[in-house]
């Protein structure tokens, strides 16, 4: 599976060169690492015996340039070709985005190359991966011995799929380079379908909801707030339905908390309270009342006072305006025949709370000690 570092920009696939054991494999990619040009390649990191056969796996990275903003790299992989190593050859196939069968064309090595090939498809049936879609190459090694089997002979018993495969010789170089970009052009192929896929599943939903349906609509109604009634209209309809029962409305026990807001000078100050509730709803029961009460206590060292508004969802309460004192004090002696209180003093009496406005919080709270 082709890895995307979306941070840096970098998407990185994964191929590994598969076949019996010799058959050409570690030659394969070491001739692909003397073509590639040093600035674009890492270090080819290869585990072997003594006898050049590979233990683990043989390794090197290579930048291919970019595509679509995303640099792209290929980390190429060989797997040991030896029956034993088949737990080795396991792991290193995992998460593979394409796979060159490398194939030894010398006679009497048809049962090793069909006995690999029938083992890949098992290690990518085990990681999920679906054969019949996987990038997959063939190279038809060591053409430049003599003896060699028949191309047409190798193709009808190995390439059942019609992928494309090559003629090649690892130590001459011939048809290396061919397969490997041909892998490579298969696994950007896969990966930009399967994103494609992906893009088309997200977006199926959002056509679906947006196709008009047929004939004309009437316009939909804006969605209506949910029905909140009262303890007192609850008893009366199911008094009236004649399901009320003898137990009078009980008060549950009450919750409170207790948030301290500190002060940092005249000026405005806000704050949240947020009050999670569960309740454990009795058989009988039809309806719950919640009733919230806010009360306000400050300190004060003589003629300081705390106005409390409430504030509308996302806004906040507005600055009241600097000739609004001087209206109430003009008017005050047209509605009542009470004198203006006093400006000044420490024996002042407390002033007359503003004119009532909706909401919990629209009260102002005098002086306290």
């Amino acid at each position: 599976m082709a890895i995307f570092n979306y941070a840096a920009r970098e998407m990185t696939a994964k191929i590994v060169y598969y076949g019996p054991g010799l058959s050409g494999k570690t030659t394969s990619i070491q001739y692909v690492h003397t073509k590639i040009s040093p600035k674009n390649k890492g270090k080819l990191v290869s585990l072997a015996t003594e006898t050049d056969r590979t233990l683990f796996f043989d390794f090197f990275p290579v930048e291919f340039g970019q595509i679509g903003g995303f640099k792209v790299k290929f980390n190429f992989y060989t797997v040991p070709g030896q029956v034993f190593y088949n737990t080795t050859r396991k792991l290193v196939l995992k998460g593979a985005d394409g796979v060159v069968f490398v194939a030894d064309s010398q006679p009497g090595m048809m049962e090793q190359n069909l006995e690999s090939l029938e083992n890949l498809k098992e290690n990518l049936k085990v990681h999920g991966l679906d054969w019949e879609a996987m990038p997959f190459v063939i190279q038809y090694n060591k053409r430049d011995l003599p003896g060699a089997l028949p191309v047409e002979e190798m193709r009808s018993r190995l390439n059942a799929r019609g992928v494309p495969d090559f003629e090649t010789s690892a130590t001459t170089g011939m048809g290396i380079m061919e397969a490997m970009k041909a892998v490579c052009k298969l696994v950007l192929e896969d990966i930009q379908r399967k994103q494609q896929r992906g893009a088309g599943r997200k977006k199926a939903p959002q056509q679906a909801a947006a196709a008009p349906a047929a004939g004309p609509q009437p316009p939909a109604e804006p969605p209506r707030p949910p029905k909140v009634e009262g303890i007192d209209s609850v008893r009366a309809r199911a008094r009236d339905g004649g399901t009320e029962h003898a137990a009078p409305v009980a008060p549950a026990p009450g919750v409170e908390r207790t948030v301290v807001l500190p002060v940092q000078g005249p000026g405005r100050a806000a704050a949240s309270v947020s009050l999670p509730l569960e309740f454990e709803i009795g058989e009988g029961v039809e309806a719950v009342q919640v009733r919230v009460s806010v009360r306000v206590e400050y300190l004060t060292r003589g003629a300081g006072s705390v106005e409390v508004r409430e504030l509308a969802p996302g806004g906040s309460a507005p600055e009241p305006s600097a000739g609004a004192p001087a209206e109430q004090e003009e008017a005050a002696p047209a509605e009542s025949a009470a004198p203006p209180a006093p400006e000044t003093g420490d024996d002042a009496p407390e002033p007359s709370p503003p004119p009532r406005k909706k909401g919990l919080l629209s009260r102002m709270f005098g002086g306290g000690g």
